[in-house]
């Protein structure tokens, strides 16, 4: 891990430990661990890669840790020999409502499945979201034949999906907290790491969830109908 990263891990209230799954982080509070994965994201997910694991943070009470992968910090994704077996093994874990899916896109699929925290997908021409894992289904709390038809720009207030448009232009990867839609009834104060990629000359965004959302009051202006 980095410099940066151990001297925060050696801080009171702090401690990890090493096993046969990666790196386990006990934050002091939920607040920590999240300022840890929003300021040491790449950080974390170039450990995992090197250890060929995943780096778990968690904290007192925590139902759900934040999770960074190895291949976060990079293009390495499943082998195509192991990827079908792999997607098996997560029966109902993943959902899909694009027909064509290059093995690029199957390959996310097989990560979003292998992951604990909510992840989905969305299509940047059509702003259709076309992959959700189980997670994200529970958190939307939306079945996902829905959540997999959705066009989310009506999920979000004009002035933030184009802040949030801007940044995917400049950045690749980034964290944020933000304010969103989960379904027609609930929004929330969501923390989500965003990464822009390229599919045969179509361009998608993934999210993941770092932090379970926090409902606030649906703000006027919101893209939810009626």
């Amino acid at each position: 891990m980095s410099t940066s990263v151990i001297k925060i891990l050696n801080q009171q209230g702090w401690n990890y430990k090493l096993s046969h799954e990666g790196v386990s982080i006990r934050a002091p509070t939920k607040q920590d661990a999240t300022n840890l994965a929003q300021s040491s994201g790449d950080a974390l997910s170039e450990t995992a890669a090197k250890i060929k694991g995943k780096v778990r943070i968690g904290w007192r009470g925590c139902k759900r840790p934040i999770e960074f992968f190895g291949w976060m910090a990079s293009s390495e994704m499943p082998q195509s020999a192991e990827m079908a077996d792999r997607l098996l093994a997560f029966d109902g874990a993943v959902f899909c409502s694009q027909l064509h899916l290059p093995v690029a896109l199957l390959r996310r699929m097989v990560a979003a499945a292998e992951n604990n925290l909510p992840v989905s997908i969305v299509r940047q021409d059509n702003y259709k979201q076309i992959i959700v894992n189980q997670p994200m289904v529970e958190m939307l709390q939306t079945p996902p034949e829905i959540a997999t038809q959705r066009v989310m720009t009506r999920f979000w207030l004009p002035e933030v999906l184009a802040e949030l448009e801007q940044r995917l232009r400049h950045e690749s990867r980034f964290t944020w907290t933000y304010s969103g839609g989960l379904n027609e009834q609930t929004w929330a104060i969501l923390t989500t790491q965003f990464e822009a990629f390229e599919v045969d000359s179509i361009w998608y965004r993934q999210g993941i969830c770092l932090a379970t959302p926090q409902p606030v009051p649906i703000p006027s202006g919101a893209y939810i109908p009626a």
